[in-house]
């Protein structure tokens, strides 16, 4: 009986861990408007990502935007009220972070999920201000991944509770 609480611990731990992050950038579409709309991005390990400029928008990558302490590279540019819709294609993304450059006062980005489209987020900037930039999105996936010490964890308590002796 004592020995049922350890071998329960071991055996949850051994259960595999929720672990998958990717981070997408602009990388590699510098200075170039993206004649198509909608423009579809292969992300590795995860899927498409695909960005849809709203009516009166234009996806344009380029460098112009740059944060206070000069940190800035490629992104996809926003003006004033201008509006993309980004879908996710792939599984269900959790935690969704976007990373804006060159935000200046008076300006902010809207992130809302979009309510007619699954997986979809619609990202707006709104204000008075020279436009900014949206650098990159990160995010975490539901996918399953057995992490080498959780399996051996599992494979350990499987053992001992197998060849355990009775008494």
């Amino acid at each position: 009986m004592k020995l049922k609480l350890p071998l329960l611990a071991v055996l949850v731990a051994g259960v595999p861990s929720i672990s998958s992050a990717f981070t997408l950038d602009a990388v590699g579409y510098e200075g170039s408007e993206l004649s198509l709309n909608p423009v579809s991005v292969l992300v590795p390990g995860y899927g498409e990502l695909t960005f849809e400029a709203a009516v009166g928008s234009s996806l344009v990558v380029n460098s112009a935007y740059r944060n206070d302490n000069g940190f800035g590279g490629p992104s996809l540019s926003f003006d004033q009220n201008e509006a993309v819709k980004i879908t996710f294609n792939g599984a269900e993304p959790l935690n969704v972070d976007f990373d804006f450059v060159g935000v200046s006062a008076g300006e902010n980005f809207v992130v809302q999920k979009d309510l007619f489209t699954p997986q979809s987020f619609l990202v707006t900037l709104q204000g008075g201000g020279n436009g900014a930039g949206l650098y990159a999105i990160s995010w975490n996936t539901a996918q399953t991944v057995p992490e080498p010490t959780s399996a051996l964890l599992g494979l350990i308590g499987t053992a001992v509770f197998a060849f355990r002796r009775r008494r």
